[in-house]
């Protein structure tokens, strides 16, 4: 019985370790009118906004009200940036690339995490984790994928923008 028991255990073991970790997501919604405020050149910036749940629709968002989203926030979101566009001109830029950034995701009595990186006007493109105050939650380094949404606000004035951040599950 007890070899049966000791088999059962290393099998289970084998099965969990060779199981793809599992993702967390969520929603940002900034409202760049009302949660960011640019330098006056427009080179750098801060913002915060809230998070709302990773499946949430923000297809016909017009700003990040819970009451437009419908959801309840999880979490606030603060960001610190400055633009990259087409740096570095000492050798081929990357076009995609549009702002460096440092994100920091607090999720509402789970804990918080980091990530950086440049944004990209790719649809998917990742982001490094630099840190994790719940390693249960996200990991304290790996990757993260951002992938860009769209709203209810025109090409042209894109004053609402979307993203969801999927981490991997932490351990």
């Amino acid at each position: 019985m007890k070899g049966f028991i000791r088999h059962g255990l290393a099998v289970a073991m084998v099965l969990v370790t060779a199981m793809p970790a599992m993702a967390r997501s969520w929603v940002v919604c900034v409202d760049t009118t009302k949660d960011a405020r640019f330098s006056t050149t427009n080179t750098f910036f801060v913002g915060a906004a809230p998070i709302y749940p990773g499946g949430t629709d923000v297809s016909a968002a017009s700003d990040c009200s819970t009451a437009t989203i419908g959801k309840a926030t999880v979490g606030t979101f603060f960001t610190l940036g400055g633009a990259v566009a087409g740096l570095p001109v000492s050798t081929p830029s990357n076009p995609a690339d549009g702002f460096y950034v440092v994100w920091h995701f607090r999720i509402d009595g789970r804990g918080a995490f980091d990530t950086t990186g440049p944004t990209q006007t790719a649809t998917t493109y990742p982001q490094t984790i630099t840190g994790s105050t719940n390693p249960g939650l996200v990991p304290t380094h790996g990757k993260a994928s951002v992938t860009n949404l769209s709203n209810a606000t025109t090409g042209t004035t894109n004053a609402v923008l979307t993203f969801k951040i999927t981490t991997p599950e932490g351990h």
